[in-house]
């Protein structure tokens, strides 16, 4: 039976903390963002930020995601835990926490996240269609905003730069295995930076 964290007694950091030391499998959700679970293991916790590591559905690790605490409505112990924890340990799957990871904010996040996979998911929130991946590398940081050299589904790279406003976005992903195949076909960009263009401009 699943434990459903009762965030006004007990306060929401403190359950994340709880998960981060006892590492238990956890499901997220966020009604706000997008419907259903991110199911994972907490590894890293901040004032305001929390480092997943994702069980995918095929009872393997696959990556890591970073959320913003403010935008969990959510967290339990995973219903499944007992199958989930047997399912690892035979598959022999080990539990691997970044060294060193930047927990502060964005910046910080895609930075530490560059220095550990060659690609980036940032996920920004837009109105309708709920949270939409924009994938590549990081070129920048400014003010508010992350520089990101995008690569399309197609495994192409953008020949310019889009800036992604700190307020957009929702969460960032890397080290999975969709995105280390899109490096695989990808490769490092051949041709230099164009100048940079508004994501509005950009024809996917």
């Amino acid at each position: 039976m699943s434990t459903v964290v009762p965030f006004k007694s007990r306060g929401l950091r403190a359950v994340l903390r709880e998960s981060l030391e006892q590492r238990v499998p956890m499901r997220f959700a966020r009604e706000r963002i997008q419907p259903g679970w991110i199911h994972g293991y907490v590894i890293g916790l901040s004032r305001d930020f929390c480092l997943i590591a994702e069980v995918g559905d095929a009872m393997r690790f696959d990556g890591y995601v970073v959320l913003a605490i403010a935008d969990l409505s959510q967290i339990e112990e995973d219903p499944s835990r007992e199958f989930v924890e047997k399912a690892l340990a035979i598959r022999n799957e080990q539990l691997a926490v970044p060294a060193d990871f930047g927990l502060d904010d964005w910046a910080s996040i895609a930075q530490s996240a560059m220095r550990v996979a060659p690609l980036v998911s940032v996920n920004i929130i837009e109105d309708d269609a709920g949270e939409v991946s924009y994938i590549g590398q990081l070129a920048g940081v400014e003010s508010d905003a992350l520089v990101l050299r995008e690569v399309d589904p197609n495994a192409h790279w953008y020949p310019d730069t889009g800036d992604y406003g700190f307020d957009e976005i929702a969460s960032i992903g890397f080290g999975t295995g969709y995105l280390d195949a899109l490096w695989q076909v990808a490769g490092s960009p051949a041709d230099p930076l164009a100048p940079k263009a508004p994501r509005s401009d950009r024809v996917s």
